[in-house]
């Protein structure tokens, strides 16, 4: 059974585009030189919501220990890195699903 652990961010349009080059190189750049992770899938939500666009990022980890580690090791890392460089422009929240 896979774990997905999914991060939501609506982004403010006057950086959406610099934030996904941003997110493709330093957040999903990461993950693929490293191995972090079984797959991620990176996709705009379809629906915006007023405050920016919305964009999804899915993580698929092939058990509890290889998701642990990276939230525990990297996530917070680059979860700092983007607060860094985009502070107050976003907002995200992140959830865990399983695979059925």
């Amino acid at each position: 059974m896979r774990i997905i652990y999914n991060t939501t961010f609506i982004v403010e349009e006057a950086i959406e585009e610099e934030w996904i080059a941003h997110i493709r190189e330093h957040y999903l750049g990461s993950l693929g030189k490293l191995g972090l992770c079984d797959d991620a899938i990176f996709t705009k939500v379809s629906i915006d919501q007023p405050e920016g666009k919305t964009y999804s990022i899915q993580l698929v980890f092939h058990d509890e220990v290889q998701k642990e580690h990276f939230l525990s090791q990297y996530l917070p890392e680059i979860e700092a890195g983007i607060a860094r460089r985009y502070a107050n422009r976003y907002v995200c929240f992140n959830s865990i699903l399983t695979e059925i």
